[in-house]
């Protein structure tokens, strides 16, 4: 399908649900699409295909949104999250049985019944789904930058030149002249990669680990100010 279609409660007639129906059986692999359909009770339900695999609300507002929760995946917390329109959500909650979605759409559409399969409410609280997204692990911010040319001068001046966005090698070449350089002030996983081309190429450098206070004076203590400003002023403290 490709596309993103919506149905309030006048378009549900049998013949739509059985063409929506046979599109979701037939054509998922063409996706992700997304379907909206709304009751005329205020209900309503969004099916986010991916491919072969779709996520399925039912939202009764205020009090109640219900995902499917496919238990085959019940207590597999160690599979990796998949994104659905930004959004990473847990396998758990991923409909791989398009004949089943299929079957889920036509109830609600239909009859405005939950099909008789598991359900979340995510109005609960605490939810299901909380177990399966894993800890998210705090990350220390480190500063790099270069102290020296290394191995190969000629590819430290090229890394310079192409970091800096310097204009020609005697912007570059002067910029060396300022050892140590600043490159980066960031998570430790930002600056990996930087690291990875400084260790590529042989060139010197030093990694060092911040606090979180001296990443606040850097970054906050004036917005007006520019990065670069930020970044000199940081070489001071």
């Amino acid at each position: 399908m490709g596309s993103t279609d919506f149905y309030e409660n006048d378009q549900i007639t049998v013949e739509r649900i059985e063409m929506i129906k046979k599109g979701i059986m037939e054509d998922s692999d063409n996706g992700p699409y997304n379907i909206y359909a709304a009751r005329d009770d205020g209900t309503w339900m969004q099916m986010c295909f991916r491919w072969d695999m779709v996520l399925i609300d039912i939202i009764c507002e205020p009090d109640h949104r219900y995902t499917y929760y496919n238990k085959k995946y019940e207590g597999q917390t160690d599979l990796e999250l998949m994104e659905f329109d930004q959004d990473d959500v847990p396998r758990a909650a991923v409909c791989d049985d398009m004949l089943l979605a299929a079957d889920i759409f036509e109830e609600w559409a239909l009859h405005g019944k939950l099909y008789p399969t598991t359900w979340v409410d995510m109005a609960a609280s605490p939810n299901i789904f909380d177990a399966y997204y894993g800890e998210k692990k705090s990350e220390d911010y480190y500063r790099l930058y270069l102290t020296g040319f290394g191995a190969n001068k000629a590819k430290t001046i090229v890394f310079v030149k192409k970091y800096f966005r310097d204009s020609d090698f005697d912007q570059a070449r002067k910029r060396t002249e300022k050892f140590p350089l600043l490159l980066c002030v960031a998570f430790e996983s930002e600056v990996l990669p930087l690291e990875e081309q400084l260790q590529k190429i042989g060139a010197d450098y030093k990694k060092e680990k911040i606090s979180d206070d001296i990443y606040m004076k850097l970054y906050y203590a004036n917005p007006q100010e520019t990065l670069w400003h930020k970044l000199e002023a940081y070489l001071r403290l």
